[in-house]
């Protein structure tokens, strides 16, 4: 009868402890630990669509998504970097209206 008992309790320790570890999975989705390197810009003319990480992230960034669909990593106080935000940005600004 003991083991039984002991059997239920771990049984249910086991299914909150998998519930709990669920829950704490609300992290950011996409972060970047390293950046395109400054001589190696990216013509706007391959950029799809930008994205800026969250906030949660260690480092600030911005992922460029290329027409092959590759992501390239960015860092946001990179001046080449900030004008391709504001040409898009632009363009999408155009388009729109």
């Amino acid at each position: 009868m003991f083991s039984r008992s002991l059997l239920l309790v771990l049984l249910g320790l086991a299914c909150l402890q998998s519930f709990t570890t669920a829950q704490n999975g609300n992290g950011p989705a996409r972060c970047c630990f390293s950046f395109q390197k400054p001589e190696n810009k990216i013509p706007i003319r391959v950029i799809t669509a930008y994205e800026v990480t969250d906030l949660q992230c260690a480092k600030p960034g911005v992922i460029f998504t290329v027409k092959e669909g590759r992501k390239v990593c960015a860092d946001p106080d990179v001046k080449w970097v900030q004008n391709l935000i504001k040409k898009i940005d632009k363009q999408m600004y155009e388009s729109s209206t």
